[in-house]
């Protein structure tokens, strides 16, 4: 528990009251984060908000690790996080679309031969953009006792042992869960698959690909899917096992699975100017990313009569996005999309309100109701 509670206010460019907002919302929203910090719920915050493209609030709390000596987390601190890596690999798929490269409803055995079997082959792009291939969900996704281990740590585990593996077909290993197109099962390994299928129509590596074609130049200059050792210092890391992904990370080779899940590091700052893009229809930093159309197909449903039976959930007709979520609950504006990361963190995008919200809740303790969604009611609830 920490007595004394760092808090530091980064830059910004308008005020709340310039963009139509409560300022008084920002404290009730400090003070929301300062209290789960003091009952140890989370190790830090922080968070950015901008409306109209203008940043009204840049802040963080608490310390960048877990150590007693630790450094305090800034507004500029770096963060893993996690699968908001997935809609970058999204946007990345519909800008092979725009391009001609290949097709939605393409079967990815076109691409990737491992999927040329009975059971494989009515698998589409489409499928593992929206998670309805029929995979095996992550580990956990259907609350069973006993889960498999992560891919990565599997195919680590046998690469150490030299043993010869496919990755693809141990990804592909076993029944499908369902048929394609009948059940959302979130499939982390579904999004490395099409972060194989980007570096084989490409040509490029995954991780170069993401790089040259989305964040450079979106001017993301801190987003990294391995950490240059000049800013190994100013990650946020929550434990041993995270900070040992950063000092020690493990070189990128043609026979490990692209990061296309889960492997980004980045900014609050970074983060927003992604959702600016999508906010502004596929444009950002002067350049076009996607087009408006692929924007489109990206935000809003594209499911229809599919279930979601997982962490839980008993959802009989869920709604999904190509690669985003559709949260049309609590404050937030019917049309608003999002993706959330492990870890934990967030990015939310408003169209009606042209709202931009992204946070860092570093916690060791895992996803809490009062971490990640309270937060984004009391953070809507500023709008006037």
């Amino acid at each position: 528990m920490q007595t004394t509670i760092s808090n530091h206010e980064g830059w910004t460019d308008a005020s709340p009251k310039e963009v139509g907002y409560d300022p008084k919302t920002l404290d009730r929203l400090d003070e929301h984060y300062m209290d789960l910090i003091q009952k140890g719920t989370i190790q830090a915050a922080s968070y950015m908000l901008s409306s109209k493209g203008k940043t009204f609030a840049n802040r963080s709390f608490g310390k960048q690790l877990p150590d007693d000596n630790s450094p305090d987390l800034e507004p500029d601190s770096l963060r893993k996080v996690y699968s908001i890596t997935k809609a970058f690999t999204a946007v990345a798929i519909l800008q092979l679309i725009d391009r001609g490269k290949i097709a939605l409803h393409q079967s990815v055995s076109s691409i990737l031969p491992e999927f040329n079997t009975d059971a494989h082959r009515g698998i589409t792009i489409f499928h593992l953009l929206t998670h309805t291939s029929g995979l095996r969900g992550d580990p956990g996704f259907h609350m069973e006792p006993y889960g498999l281990p992560w891919y990565e740590w599997a195919v680590r585990e046998m690469k150490a042992q030299n043993s010869d593996i496919n990755w693809i077909k141990m990804l592909l290993a076993g029944p499908l869960q369902n048929k394609p197109g009948k059940e959302w099962i979130y499939s982390s390994g579904g999004y490395v698959l099409l972060g194989q299928v980007i570096t084989k129509v490409s040509g490029k590596h995954y991780d170069q690909y993401i790089r040259d074609e989305i964040t450079q130049p979106l001017g993301m200059n801190r987003t990294f899917m391995q950490v240059p050792e000049e800013y190994r210092s100013q990650v946020c890391c929550t434990n041993e096992w995270e900070r040992e992904q950063v000092l020690n990370p493990r070189t990128v080779d043609a026979d490990f699975p692209p990061k296309a899940g889960n492997g980004l590091y980045s900014t609050l700052e970074d983060l927003t100017k992604f959702g600016q893009m999508m906010l502004n229809g596929g444009e950002g930093n002067g350049r076009r990313i996607i087009s408006t159309r692929a924007v489109g197909l990206h935000t809003t449903n594209q499911l229809h009569g599919v279930t979601n039976n997982g962490w839980g959930s008993r959802q009989t007709d869920y709604q999904y996005g190509l690669g985003w979520s559709l949260d049309h609950y609590d404050l937030c504006s019917k049309g608003t999309f999002s993706h959330e990361g492990f870890g934990h963190c967030g990015l939310y995008v408003d169209p009606a309100e042209e709202l931009v919200f992204a946070f860092f809740v570093p916690s060791p303790k895992g996803f809490t109701n009062e971490s990640v969604v309270t937060p984004r009611a009391i953070a809507w609830s500023g709008l006037l």
